[in-house]
């Protein structure tokens, strides 16, 4: 008997560096491998990743499927979010190891110490543990003056020579 996978959403992503950027998800991130797959030429078909109970599909950039890295195609307009029980640790971990500061971590409105890296594959990453437990209506009731949260947050990019 096949065991499936549960159904919903996934998410798989390409970098140049397979290799690479498994062991930097691995060290940085508190990743594990659970399956690869390599076609005959060597280069990775997939990656499969555990991160917690989540599950990430990365792949080798291979051109000829249409499978490009960011830096390929211009830059990704994807975050990916990971929450974790220590945010400052494995956010100050993952810039040790190459990945680049966008928003440093901070206290926000919504109840969270977050974050957000770029990895050193073009992926952008918000680095984020809980600290309340808000409802829909708290959180409205602390929402900030939109134009100056917008400002603080490009200032941090700025700062950070993004």
């Amino acid at each position: 008997m096949t065991v499936q996978r549960p159904l919903g959403l996934g998410t798989h992503i390409f970098v140049p560096d397979a290799d690479a950027a498994v062991e930097f998800y691995r060290a940085a991130f508190g990743a594990t491998e659970l399956i690869r797959h390599t076609l005959p030429d060597g280069r990775i078909l997939f990656v499969e990743l555990a991160f917690g109970p989540d599950k990430l599909l990365l792949s080798q950039e291979i051109p000829e499927l249409d499978a490009r890295a960011p830096a390929s195609v211009g830059g990704s307009p994807v975050m990916l979010l990971l929450e974790l029980d220590d945010v400052d640790t494995t956010f100050a971990g993952a810039i040790a190891r190459g990945a680049t500061v966008e928003r440093p971590v901070a206290e926000m409105f919504w109840g969270e110490r977050y974050g957000i890296v770029r990895d050193p594959f073009g992926h952008r990453w918000a680095l984020c543990t809980r600290r309340e437990l808000l409802a829909p209506d708290q959180v409205a009731e602390r929402v900030p003056n939109q134009e100056a949260e917008i400002a603080s947050w490009a200032d941090a990019r700025l700062e950070s020579g993004d």
